[in-house]
């Protein structure tokens, strides 16, 4: 491993983004095959890491830590931590986004300000990797806010309808507010423990007052909450996962509201243990809602890019229910849920984006038989399609049924068979979308749709490659996962 990877591997796509600003007039028509170029010198930088990850699990430490001098007055360094928790969704993140770009290439070709559109997309790639890796808070909530300026600038400047203004708007204020209850939170521990260290703060948190513990959580909780999207905080979502450009919903809806989730697990379950154990049956509550809502939804929609944004909802769901039964096995279901859905959504997303490429319409109305035109892109959503749904032995199936596990683990039998009953909801959405837009006669208006182009299918392949990988070879993730979910769970008794 070279020195100071993890730095490289976070700052390389944003600072090449931030180039790309400024010589932008000079940037000729390759800007997108050289910006996936960068995004793979990430991916490839966080793959390296693998190694020492696993050799410093299994020489008994925890964690590798990149430090840097930063605010020495009141000992804040600025710095990178890579663990198993933090190493499965850096990696994850960088896939999707590096897949996005190549999408990019043919998908975006003929959209304005292509080296605009890249130099946001890349800087957005590295805000997703620094919030993961941060190895204090204060640098945790740069990361997150710096994920926010250029999303919202990919929605506002390349969204697909007239509302795309209002829309990026209506994003930009929602998250930015749950930023904002997340920093107060933030300061707050800081208050009370004199640290935003991430590796010291699990052993200083008996310092926070009890009767702020509550309040503080809360705080974080608003700020994840907004960003996954949880029921009641999710009305921006499908607004802004639908009106994105297709390789940004990707991106949106596949890694940026885990990060979210990355939060409840990295800091919730390390730092406020016993909140999320005296709160668990209000988040398990919180958790089916958000799951049925957003499945009832899902299935109400008959615009394939909203069906899929009410779908990452309803997925939120999961995540929050496997993590609130504060057991090993729900830790990990979730754990491995955020890299399986990732691979699942920009999978779907991107099937769709070339549906919408070929036939010219998003709506579902006016799509069916397409199986026999477009059979590679409905194949790979098939995969997709019947992963989200449990289906083994996709990859999605392992960490459902684990999520659902934990709950029996935690003694919570009337929750967890809530939970899946409202997996027939989930079930159901996707299997009446691709009964409607895969199957069945071909309308007469689509008897001249093809095939996707070979550059949509590279990254559509890859996706659907992987699930069906870690659905029979679920050990290459959970190797990760496993060591990662004993880690936050031990918190627990803490």
């Amino acid at each position: 491993m070279i020195p100071h990877t993890a730095l490289l591997a976070t700052i390389v796509p944003g600072l090449f983004g931030v180039i790309i600003y400024i010589v932008q007039k000079y940037v000729g028509k390759f800007i997108g095959w050289i910006s996936t170029a960068v995004a793979s010198l990430s991916l490839v930088l966080i793959l390296s890491m693998i190694k020492p990850v696993v050799d410093s699990y299994n020489n008994g430490q925890n964690s590798l830590v990149f430090v840097y001098p930063w605010i020495s007055p009141i000992d804040i360094n600025f710095g990178f931590l890579i663990d198993m928790v933090s190493f499965p969704v850096g990696f994850i993140i960088a896939l999707v986004s590096t897949l996005s770009c190549l999408y990019s290439v043919k998908y975006m070709e003929n959209e304005p300000n292509q080296a605009s559109y890249y130099a946001n997309l890349l800087i957005f790639m590295t805000g997703m990797i620094g919030v993961v890796f941060s190895l204090n808070l204060i640098q945790f909530y740069l990361f997150w806010e710096l994920m926010l300026i250029p999303s919202y600038l990919l929605i506002a400047q390349w969204g697909t309808s007239r509302r795309r203004l209002s829309i990026g708007f209506k994003y930009f204020i929602f998250t930015h507010m749950g930023a904002l209850f997340m920093l107060l939170g933030i300061l707050s521990i800081f208050s009370y423990t004199a640290t935003f260290d991430l590796t010291e703060l699990p052993s200083r948190s008996s310092s926070i007052s009890p009767s702020m513990a509550p309040v503080i959580s809360i705080l974080l909780l608003l700020g994840f909450f907004v960003k996954m999207a949880v029921f009641p905080f999710h009305t921006w979502l499908p607004d802004a996962h639908s009106e994105a450009p297709t390789p940004i919903s990707a991106m949106l809806s596949g890694v940026m509201i885990k990060c979210g989730a990355y939060g409840i697990g990295r800091i919730l379950l390390t730092i406020f243990s016993q909140r999320m154990v005296q709160t668990s049956d209000y988040l398990l509550t919180l958790g089916i809602i958000t799951m049925i809502y957003g499945g009832l939804m899902a299935l109400a929609q008959t615009d394939i890019k909203r069906l899929l944004a009410y779908s990452s909802i309803s997925q939120m769901g999961y995540i929050v229910f496997g993590f609130s039964t504060v057991s090993t096995l729900g830790v990990m279901g979730s754990l491995l849920h955020i890299i399986n859905h990732a691979v699942c959504k920009a999978l779907l997303f991107m099937c769709a984006g070339s549906i919408i490429h070929q036939t010219g319409t998003r709506s579902i109305r006016k799509m069916s038989g397409l199986i026999t035109k477009m059979p590679v892109t409905s194949f790979a959503s098939l995969i997709g399609i019947f992963s989200l749904a449990g289906a083994p032995p996709l990859n999605a199936f392992w960490s459902e049924w684990m999520i659902f596990g934990g709950g029996l683990a935690a003694e919570k039998p009337a929750f967890t068979f809530l939970g899946v009953a409202s997996t027939m909801i989930t079930a159901g959405y996707l299997l009446w979308f691709a009964w409607r837009v895969f199957f069945g006669p071909l309308p007469k208006r689509l008897k001249d749709v093809e095939e996707s182009p070979p550059l949509l299918l590279v990254p559509i392949i890859t996706l659907a490659s992987i699930s069906v990988i870690l659905g029979l070879w679920p050990g290459l993730m959970l190797g990760f996962i496993a060591p990662a979910a004993e880690f936050l769970s031990s918190f627990k008794g803490s």
